[in-house]
């Protein structure tokens, strides 16, 4: 009975298009909340990473504070404080906007660092040349550190993005209707109760764009990267 299910009629719902489409719903939620998180993840990572850089005490403290409470704490965790630390202040927060907030909080926190490791392996003298030039130090990184170090880690950056992406599947603890909630709600149905057949159409839809994204980070490494590992 159980290969006659993996041979055929496990598949046999995919043969109507609502099931498709209720999956293919799931998956532009996942991926509306992962564009919002990745865009706020990045430009908020870029500015911490520079805070943290920053000469002044009191612009690096705050800054050192929020990589490392955020980075430490669980995602999990982070999702269900979020979401019920904003209902008991009263803000008016829904599951989406919450998974949201706390990916970008999560993610931030992570790619800051990865940013700050590629600022700090920039050679001094490229840095001094560009203060020499009469830069303030919020444009040398603007105009030099940033950019280097963007190109220098785009490949861990974009392997944290891929990370985040998949994290998207957790908004299920708050009842988002995601993709793979989606999913459990098929397999979950007496009519069809096919999750192997199903659990492989949704891993395929997360490998797509986690394919796409880590092509662009081949594409974004610098050329004398590639030429080191052949």
């Amino acid at each position: 009975m159980s290969s006659y299910v993996l041979a055929g009629a496990g598949w046999a719902p995919f043969a109507e298009w609502s099931i498709w489409r209720f999956l293919l719903e799931g998956l532009f939620i996942a991926l509306r909340i992962a564009a919002v998180s990745i865009t706020l993840s990045v430009v908020i990572g870029v500015v911490m990473a520079t805070a943290r850089l920053a000469h002044t005490r009191a612009i690096r403290w705050p800054a050192g504070v929020y990589v490392e409470m955020f980075r430490a704490t669980p995602l999990l965790l982070l999702i269900l404080f979020v979401f019920f630390g904003s209902a008991r202040a009263h803000l008016e927060i829904g599951p989406i906007a919450a998974v949201t907030i706390a990916l970008t909080l999560y993610n931030s926190a992570v790619i800051a660092e990865i940013v700050r490791a590629g600022i700090l392996s920039i050679s001094r003298g490229v840095i001094e040349a560009a203060r020499s030039l009469g830069l303030t130090y919020l444009q040398t990184m603007r105009s030099v550190a940033i950019p280097m170090a963007l190109q220098r880690m785009a490949p861990a950056i974009v392997s944290q993005l891929i990370t985040l992406f998949k994290d998207t599947s957790l908004a299920s603890v708050l009842g988002v209707l995601e993709l793979s909630r989606r999913a459990r709600v098929i397999y979950d149905t007496p009519t069809y109760g096919n999750p192997i057949e199903v659990l492989t159409v949704v891993a395929f839809f997360y490998f797509v764009p986690s394919y796409l994204l880590s092509r662009l980070a081949q594409r974004l490494e610098p050329k004398s990267e590639r030429g080191r590992r052949g």
